[in-house]
């Protein structure tokens, strides 16, 4: 008969084992605070060990795969102060378009 820690063991994992896990099959870097913050957005089981610590589900985390965020680039251009300058050579490009 499996010893009751050998059964959690295979059910739940911690943060970092997850983080870990999530790094192997999404191809970067996932970090524990992240898959906390799924875990409070509700996106992966969590079992509430004491005050401090939290077991993950590991089925849960098995079907995830977390894309890689983007560089921002798209949002800086869209927040860009436009000055005459701008708007000028935005016109330019239309028009050759």
């Amino acid at each position: 008969m499996p010893k009751q820690t050998e059964t959690v063991k295979s059910k739940w994992m911690t943060a970092k084992e997850a983080a870990e896990r999530l790094t192997e099959r999404s191809g970067h870097k996932v970090s524990d605070a992240y898959v906390r913050r799924m875990g409070l957005a509700g996106r992966i089981t969590v079992e509430k060990v004491d005050e401090r610590t939290k077991l993950y589900l590991r089925s849960d985390v098995e079907r995830i795969t977390v894309a890689p965020r983007g560089d921002g680039s798209v949002r800086r251009a869209a927040r860009a102060k436009r000055t005459p300058a701008a708007q000028q050579e935005q016109g330019k490009e239309k028009a050759v378009a």
